[in-house]
């Protein structure tokens, strides 16, 4: 049996909740197609999918996403407390963050660095995540070995932030071999996911 939801133009939490609540009549063999309109949505989707053991696929459809999930064997459906509560599935909205120094704003470097250390780890704890973290020039120093950041940016990665690292800026600090978290993107690919944000917050 195949059934499908229409959750387009709901919260990011709310596909959720409808997922599972159909997820509970099916059987072995169904698939649920969920139809949302955003990407936050269909990753969150996905990371539920995850967390119940239950395989998945997400398709782009013009601007909305279809995520198939197909039940093969038993599963947890969780309460929906428990799907707010937990940590991987937290709402990613959609924005990304763009840092392009080591530094927050102009001025005593101690305290920029301070102040940046700080963003990031309240951005870690915070109920809305990004959906990606893009770092250049001087700002890429942060994802490497040593940086007094990298637990945040990792506990990020975790609950499904993707971090871009810009390869060239890297490889004008010789930094290379010493990137510890996120992909390397190159200059074509920063420029067309910033095109493409509904909204940037850069540092």
């Amino acid at each position: 049996m195949e059934k499908t939801i229409d959750a387009r133009g709901q919260s990011c939490l709310n596909p959720l909740a409808m997922a599972k609540n159909v997820l509970k009549t099916l059987s072995v063999d169904d698939k649920l197609n969920v139809v949302v309109d955003n990407i936050a949505s269909a990753q969150n989707l996905e990371e539920m999918a995850e967390q119940m053991n239950l395989p998945s696929q997400k398709i782009q459809q013009g601007t909305d996403y279809v995520v198939s999930l197909f039940v093969k064997k038993s599963f947890f459906v969780p309460q929906y407390d428990e799907v707010k509560k937990d940590e991987t599935l937290k709402i990613k909205t959609s924005f990304i963050v763009v840092i392009d120094s080591e530094f927050m704003g102009r001025g005593d470097e101690q305290l920029g660095a301070n102040l940046l250390k700080s963003f990031i780890y309240t951005l870690a704890s915070s109920e809305e995540l990004p959906t990606k973290i893009i770092m250049y020039n001087s700002g890429v120093k942060l994802a490497i070995d040593g940086s007094a950041v990298l637990t945040d940016l990792k506990k990020l990665q975790n609950v499904g932030v993707e971090i871009f690292v810009n390869d060239m800026s890297l490889e004008y600090y010789g930094l290379k071999d010493k990137l510890a978290v996120g992909k390397l993107i190159s200059m074509s690919d920063l420029i067309k996911m910033q095109v493409e944000a509904r909204k940037i917050i850069k540092l």
